[in-house]
């Protein structure tokens, strides 16, 4: 049910999102770089937004944020700077996940 276009208007009209889960996860450098590896047409990664998001995590003033999303087939929708500097830094942080389900309309 992906779309071959990856043309979000599209998608809008096609499918709505269903929520499967919700609930907070220690994710790991090594699962951020599995969803992000599936993230095929999200926007270009802001490196200073990363930058902040690493002194956060650093520091110990990261705070909780709304949920990054993912699709139950592991696509990335949203998170993908947080998930960036969970890579670059090395560190866990616990985050709120979101599983998301496509429903063809």
């Amino acid at each position: 049910m992906e779309s071959k276009t990856g043309n979000v208007k599209e998608e809008a009209t096609r499918y709505r999102l269903v929520q499967l889960s919700c609930e907070n996860v220690t994710v790991t450098p090594e699962m951020a770089a599995r969803w992000l590896a599936d993230n095929p047409h999200n926007r270009a990664i802001r490196k200073e937004r990363v930058d902040e998001l690493c002194e956060k995590i650093r520091s110990g003033k990261w705070k909780p944020s709304p949920p990054i999303e993912v699709f139950d087939t592991g696509r990335l929708w949203n998170g993908q700077h947080r998930l960036t500097a969970i890579v670059e830094t090395g560190c866990a942080v616990e985050l709120r996940v979101r599983v998301l389900k496509k429903v063809e309309v």
